[in-house]
């Protein structure tokens, strides 16, 4: 029986009372009703942080049941209160990533650097088709770089640098036609720069140094017309710059430090590289003002000294 047809049976104070019991009953039940969807994903992340020294998650509680507002938790416009963004840089979490974040399907961006998460990175990361930037920079990550991450074609920013990762850098990373940014420095990796950097053509910073990686430079630089920067010291490179690194016009700044690279430079890296500002190699630092009357520079393997 509807209420139009209740009140007809009923005295009007009897019905009014009825009715504001109608409506503590409805907004209590919803009150206590469970947490869905995003609103228990996220519930599932707040679970596995064990130290939180600036309470940054205390917002993430049942008091306030509107996700969206939330510390570190940023929702899109639409009326289905989806999560977009989860940004909590810098704030000390110590923990793991539960696997539940792939539960947070309209992810756009994860920023979650400079804290103390342990652990593998979940290959649920996979499921975020949408997301665009994943940094989980200075960490303590460990495993391997999941191939899951080749379902989210629509990343534009990979930094997974200063973390235990270890293993190949997989293969599916090249698959990641967006990226404009990888940087994995300072992980524990095995093989060398991998050559399907070249399907990376909107590439604008490539950030692999301190890997161990291995082997020689490949010579597959002709694609990538937007490269700027390019930092690789501090590994076990070997051999010579091949020829088509002197075809990335758009570079900037070049750091090949500490590797056991030898041979020579291009008699004119000034007008090859005519935007480069920084050029890093074997302990010489040359400024832009020297490009251009820079002669042929020698550079060694410490092998060669011995």
């Amino acid at each position: 029986m509807n209420a139009k047809r209740l009140s007809r049976f009923l005295p009007p104070f009897l019905f009014a009372i009825l009715m504001q019991f109608v409506a503590f009953f409805t907004l209590t039940h919803a009150a206590v009703a469970p947490p869905t969807g995003d609103h228990l994903a996220l519930l599932a992340i707040k679970s596995m942080i064990k130290v939180d020294p600036q309470g940054v998650m205390t917002s993430w509680n049942h008091s306030i049941t509107n996700f969206c507002q939330w510390q570190g938790v940023y929702c899109g416009h639409s009326r289905h209160h989806r999560v977009t963004i989860l940004d909590l840089p810098s704030s000390g979490l110590i923990g793991t990533l539960s696997p539940s974040i792939g539960n947070l399907s309209f992810l756009r961006f994860i920023r979650l650097q400079n804290n103390s998460f342990s652990g593998e990175i979940h290959p649920e990361i996979g499921r975020l088709f949408r997301l665009q930037e994943l940094d989980l920079y200075n960490n303590s990550f460990t495993g391997n770089i999941p191939a899951t991450i080749m379902n989210c074609s629509n990343l534009q920013v990979l930094n997974l640098g200063r973390n235990n990762l270890v293993g190949k850098i997989s293969d599916e990373i090249g698959l990641l036609s967006m990226l404009n940014l990888l940087m994995l420095r300072k992980n524990i990796l095995e093989g060398g720069i991998p050559p399907f950097i070249s399907n990376l053509t909107l590439l604008e910073t490539l950030s692999l140094g301190n890997c161990q990686l291995g082997g020689s430079i490949p010579d597959v630089f002709q694609r990538l017309r937007n490269l700027r920067t390019l930092v690789v010291p501090g590994n076990n490179l070997t051999g010579t710059i091949p020829p088509s690194f002197y075809n990335c016009s758009s570079l900037e700044q070049v750091v090949l430090d500490d590797n056991q690279l030898n041979g020579r430079l291009h008699e004119n890296i000034g007008l090859k590289l005519p935007r480069l500002q920084l050029l890093l190699i074997k302990g010489r630092l040359v400024i832009v003002e020297q490009l251009t009357l820079l002669k042929p520079l020698l550079y060694r393997s410490p092998c060669d000294h011995k």
